[in-house]
């Protein structure tokens, strides 16, 4: 089966390959005929013009024709803006003016023409008909090209576009015949020839010889598509050639391309080495610098844009020259950041590499050219010999460089101190005191006034040029021991306050270093020795003389005073003490010379560790955030954050969506803004479940708003509903789930939503979209979700010191608890306060309060506020144990109030000191009624407190007999759950079809109106006399109120008659007769006659049956609308007798006023001033 199965599989493969081998044979026959089309048409021509040129007209020709000036330089102009839809007047305009004498401003006109690709064909049509008619066409328009295609060696050619056309309408002229072989072709060889020659390095005209292989490639070189030359010899076929120029000269054209290729291929193997180079430069910019500058970025997107550019051109010459493209070997270098730096460093480093290093080390070009370029004191001194500098210290081994390195980052972790050579007290730097000698000679007394006011003046040197003359005229004048002792005693206790001038005395030390070398070596000394002082001796003063000996070192070492090992010594040192003062030290050391020490090859790796290990330890911290945000700014200074990368972060919304934030976030909260934002909100495509969704999440987002502004946002939440309803819940239901959501995952950063939230809640509920039982449910899920009353078991989600569950309950209550002030929200608050003071009681007791630590007075100032604001005659609660009683003594009552209205309920209750036993609940059958309507708020006020007993067991304990007994009875009362199935679905659907049809069934009907019976005329009414016995019955006319006699009894008479039934008159008792009344229409003029008719006569009987039943119908509507009213008497009745003992239905939305009214009321305008009402 398998075998057979395979066979139809095998069977469409080989047809799909047929099929394609088919097409593919199509396409190629079709671009050969194509091919010998074209040929065709170029020999065609050619003979044509050659038949032509044997048999042009004679001059007597063209004095027929139109040798006017106007139109011959009309045509002239209409060439020079040649399109291909011009080309049907142009030509008729050839038939019909003498060009004789213009011929050379037509030849001139046709070359200066800018033309496109797509109208060579139709001016090459022109062209040969001028030619076959002119004899002097053919020169001047040869003389014409000269002048364009004339190329100078090393010439650039100002307009490639139009020169690429020129070049392919120049060699079409050639092939088609207007210009001889002989006459064009050298002038086109030389072009080509002086354009690939004189391109060769830029390539800028590679367009220009890429379009001629493409159109003329086939007629001068042989040039065909290298894809049609593999499908024609797979398919064995010819590809036809042109024979119009000999074999030789093809073969000339076609070498001189294929060198131009050549070193195109050069210029684009080139290219991609260089973007290649410059793509591992910028990765190592990154990676050691942190971002790339803007001119960086800009030049390799232009890198990029130029090869680019220059592969499409080299595929495309390839496929034409039938050659293989050249093959671009990938980057194989390493990229390892650890080496990147490293790598720009080196005996042969390029310019390049010099200025990208250049670029790493300073933050710009004139801070390079302060700590770089000093001034040369032998110009000024030319007896100075500079000091012989000395020898280098010899690279290490990077493998043991990397091993130490590694050491030293696992003793800064580890928090190891470091151990020195001798275990002496290191002391603070000690400077000479200086002496004076009274037989200093009088030469030697002014020389010290001269060092005095030169160190005075020194503290104002503060540009480089002042301390460079300073550094001048030291070395000239004062450049004496002694005096170089005072100049570092000046440099070493330069003021604390004073940071700006550590730069220029560093400047001047590196500027004397050369040819004076000890003040370099005792200043650093001296910083060294000083600094170890301060690192040993662990105080927490003098801050600002550590800040100044950490710049001074970081200064010295950007000049390379201060050797890099020792200023990354310093650095491990403070890392080994990262606390207080050291913070302050490595961030001052790190914002001065950082970025030097890390961009530097030689200090590069052991900086890089230094700093992770810096924002470990920070990252471990637990101190003042001042000393977070220091460390990181001093890091970031240093590495800073990519641009880039951050403004990826940056969202970029819709414009609506952008416009919901501004009207919400922004415009909200303003004077006179509200109805404008509602408004606008009312317009917005609530259809549209997007714009829907996202609206809903911005009214939710209380924690966006300004705090003073939540009551404004729930109001407009308010007054949204009352037109799309489906708002209030979603933005209810996601306020509520934020609020849990805060509850299940306590992050302090939250801290200040999650009161916005509550605070929100609160107000929803004040503007009556929430119902009080849902604010009572969040008020105990405060104090009782995941909450410990067990001092040995400590809850994650309620810390012992985390408060902001009071603040949520305090929120709340300050917002809406002055409505919990009557009904069933008065006693379900008076119970929540009794839990309340329980949980805050708890709270307060714990442990961690100590003097040291006490209890936050905000808090208590805050249940304080609310008892006196919200219950006022309420005495709160002294102590712990005193609020646990009142929990009990509450749940007791609650109990026996449980017991006495649900006696059937089988309750085993075992009450200890602060605990409550489940409830098992029975079956209740139907029709049983609670006798005590207060009860069922007792029960939900007791439910919620369940959950919050069986977990506090502080007080006391439950006997362990007790305990067992109760853990077998874990049945809670809880209402009936509606049980939710598919049926219920298909009736509600059923009923609302049946209830449409039945609309729309009415809707259909038309409404007849009764028929009235015709009064009688008062003309007749008035001939008419009432018996004057009693013995005569008008017992038609009793039921109508002898007004109205019967009903219609219609007839038809030769003028039309109606017969109308009026009161009976007196009859025969014995045969008794009914009097109606006969109404014809003579004219325009009714006429009565009397027609007395026998009442047992089928007419009178009808009548009489039809008033019976019409007033027995109305007697029976009667009884029953007589029902009706006793019936909704009687439930009036019955609820407000209800409703004596039953609180009243608390406030719901669908029964809400048209527009929304706050609860507090709203003043009534004409009621206190006087309306136009009521002074009517």
């Amino acid at each position: 089966m398998e075998a057979l199965s395979l066979v139809p599989d095998e069977g469409c493969q080989a047809a799909d390959e047929t099929e394609k081998e088919a097409l593919a044979l199509k396409n190629v026959q079709e671009a050969m005929a194509e091919i010998e089309n074209h040929l065709a048409q170029k020999a065609q021509l050619r003979s044509r013009i050659h038949t032509a040129i044997l048999n042009r007209p004679e001059e007597s020709y063209f004095f027929k024709l139109d040798s006017s000036i106007k139109k011959n330089t009309a045509f002239v102009r209409k060439l020079k803006n040649f399109t291909e839809a011009q080309k049907e007047s142009i030509l008729k305009d050839i038939n019909t003016l003498n060009l004789t004498k213009y011929i050379s401003e037509v030849a001139n006109a046709v070359v200066e023409a800018k033309l496109k690709m797509t109208d060579i064909s139709s001016i090459l049509q022109v062209c040969v008909i001028l030619h076959e008619k002119y004899v002097d066409f053919a020169p001047q328009l040869l003389e014409a090209w000269h002048k364009v295609l004339t190329l100078k060696k090393d010439e650039k050619i100002s307009n490639p576009s139009k020169m690429r056309v020129d070049v392919r309408f120049y060699a079409d002229l050639i092939s088609c015949g207007v210009l001889t072989p002989k006459e064009g072709l050298p002038l086109l060889g030389s072009f080509l020839t002086n354009l690939i020659h004189g391109d060769k390095e830029e390539h800028n005209s590679a367009t220009i010889i890429l379009a001629f292989c493409k159109f003329c490639g086939e007629d001068y070189a042989g040039l065909v598509s290298q894809k049609l030359v593999q499908d024609a010899e797979r398919f064995k076929l010819t590809v036809p050639a042109s024979n119009w120029l000999p074999p030789d000269k093809r073969q000339n054209v076609k070498n001189l391309l294929r060198d131009y290729y050549t070193s195109l291929c050069k210029h684009l193997t080139q290219d991609h080495k260089e973007l290649q180079n410059f793509e591992r430069q910028n990765r190592r910019i990154l990676q050691t610098k942190g971002e790339l500058s803007n001119e960086r970025k800009e030049k390799q997107e232009m890198l990029n844009q130029s090869f680019t550019k220059l592969l499409n051109m080299t595929q495309q010459f390839a496929d034409i020259l039938c050659e293989e493209i050249p093959e671009l070997r990938q980057d194989t270098s390493p990229r390892d950041e650890e080496c990147s730096v490293l790598e720009l460093c080196g005996e042969n480093m390029s310019d390049q590499a010099r200025e990208t290093l250049n670029d790493l080390l300073w933050e710009n070009e004139e801070a390079r050219q302060f700590y770089e370029n000093l001034p040369n004191l032998s110009v000024y001194l030319p007896n100075l010999i500079p000091k012989i500098a000395a020898e280098p210290v010899p690279v290490p081994d990077p493998v043991d460089q990397m091993i130490d390195i590694e050491k030293e980052a696992k003793e800064i972790e580890e928090g190891e101190p470091v151990k020195e050579d001798a275990d002496e007290d290191i002391k603070p730097a000690e400077l000479e005191d200086e002496k004076e000698d009274v037989d200093v000679p009088v030469s030697l007394q002014s020389n010290k006034v001269l060092l005095d006011s030169f160190l005075t003046t020194l503290s104002a040197c503060v540009n480089r040029e002042m301390i460079d003359s300073a550094a001048i005229e030291f070395s000239t004048n004062l450049n004496t021991k002694h005096n170089r002792k005072k100049l570092v005693r000046a440099l070493f206790t330069v003021q604390r306050t004073r940071l700006d001038l550590l730069p220029f005395y560093s400047r001047l030390v590196a500027t004397l270093n050369p040819y004076i070398p000890e003040v370099a070596t005792d200043l650093c000394n001296f910083l060294r020795q000083d600094f170890k002082y301060h690192v040993r001796k662990k105080d927490q003063i003098n801050i600002e003389t550590k800040v100044k000996i950490v710049r001074f070192i970081g200064e010295l070492t950007k000049f390379g005073m201060y050797p890099r090992a020792d200023a990354l010594q310093c650095f491990k040192q403070l890392l080994l003490n990262f606390a207080h003062h050291y913070i302050e030290m490595t961030c001052h050391l790190i914002e001065t010379c950082g970025r030097f020490l890390l961009h530097h090859p030689d200090s590069h790796q052991r900086t890089k560790v230094y700093l992770d290990q810096m924002m470990r330890k920070k990252s471990m911290l637990a101190s003042d955030s001042r000393y977070l945000t220091m460390i990181e700014n001093a890091y970031y200074q240093v590495v800073p954050v990519d641009s880039s990368a951050r403004s990826t972060h940056i969202k970029i919304r819709p414009p609506l969506h952008q416009y919901i934030r501004h009207l919400l976030f922004v415009e909200l909260g303003n004077k006179g803004s509200t109805n404008k934002i509602l408004k606008q909100l009312r317009k917005l495509n609530w259809k549209d479940p997007d714009t829907a969704s996202y609206a809903v999440r911005c009214l939710t987002s209380a924690w966006k708003v300004k705090f003073p502004n939540i009551r404004t946002l729930a109001g407009v939440v308010a007054e949204l509903t009352l037109y799309q309803e489906f708002v209030g819940h979603r933005i209810v239901d996601a306020v509520l789930e934020d609020i849990r959501w805060s509850l299940e995952f306590p992050i302090s950063k939250f801290n200040q939503r999650r009161v916005s939230m509550a605070k929100y809640l609160a107000e929803l509920y004040n503007y009556r979209m929430v119902e009080s039982s849902v604010v009572f449910k969040v008020l105990y899920t405060c104090i009782t979700f995941g909450v410990s009353f067990d001092l040995n078991v400590e809850s994650d989600l309620d810390l012992p010191d985390n408060l902001m569950r009071l603040r949520l309950v305090l929120t709340i209550l300050d917002t809406c608890g002055v409505f919990f002030s009557s009904g069933l929200a008065k006693k379900r608050f008076d119970y929540y306060l009794v839990y309340l003071q329980y949980y805050y009681w708890f709270k307060r007791s714990l442990p961690i309060w100590t003097d040291d630590n006490p209890f936050p007075v905000a808090i208590d100032f805050g249940m304080k506020d609310m008892f006196n604001s919200l219950r006022p005659k309420l005495k709160p609660h002294k102590s712990l144990q005193e609020a646990a009683d009142a929990v009990e003594n509450l749940e007791k009552e609650l109990m026996n109030k449980l017991s006495q209205a649900m006696p059937e309920l089988q309750m085993d209750v075992v009450l200890g000191d602060d605990t409550l036993a489940c409830i098992e609940e029975e079956d209740i059958e139907e029709g049983e009624e609670i006798r005590d309507d207060d009860f069922m708020d007792d029960e939900q006020s007791l439910s919620r407190s369940m959950s919050q007993m069986t977990t506090r067991g502080e007080t006391t304990q439950p006997d362990d007999d007790t305990h067992n007994a109760v853990e077998d009875d874990h049945c809670v009362v809880t209402a009936p759950r509606k049980a939710l199935c598919p049926e219920d679905d298909d009736f509600m659907a059923a009923l609302d079809r049946m209830v449409a049809e039945n609309i729309h069934d009415r809707g259909k009907e038309v409404t007849k109106p009764p028929a009235v019976d015709i009064a009688i005329p008062w003309q007749v009414k008035a001939s008419l006399k009432k018996p004057c016995d009693g013995t005569d019955k008008n017992y038609l006319g009793d039921a109508l109120g002898g007004e109205l006699g019967g009903a219609l009894a219609a007839a038809e008479a030769s003028a039309s008659a109606v017969v109308l039934a009026s009161s009976p008159s007196s009859a025969p008792t014995d045969n008794p007769t009914v009097n109606f009344v006969l109404m014809t229409r003579k004219g325009n003029k009714p006429q009565f006659k009397n027609l007395a008719v026998p009442s047992d006569s089928e007419l009178a009987l009808n009548l009489r049956n039809r008033e019976e039943a019409e007033k027995a119908e109305k007697e029976r509507v009667k009884k029953l609308t007589l029902d009706f009213n006793e019936r909704q008497e009687e439930e009036e009745f019955q609820d407000l007798y209800a409703g004596a003992n039953r609180p009243a239905v608390h406030n719901v939305n669908r029964d809400r006023r048209g527009r929304f009214q706050h609860p507090k009321g709203v003043p009534d305008a004409e009621l206190i001033f006087g309306g136009a009402k009521k002074n009517r």
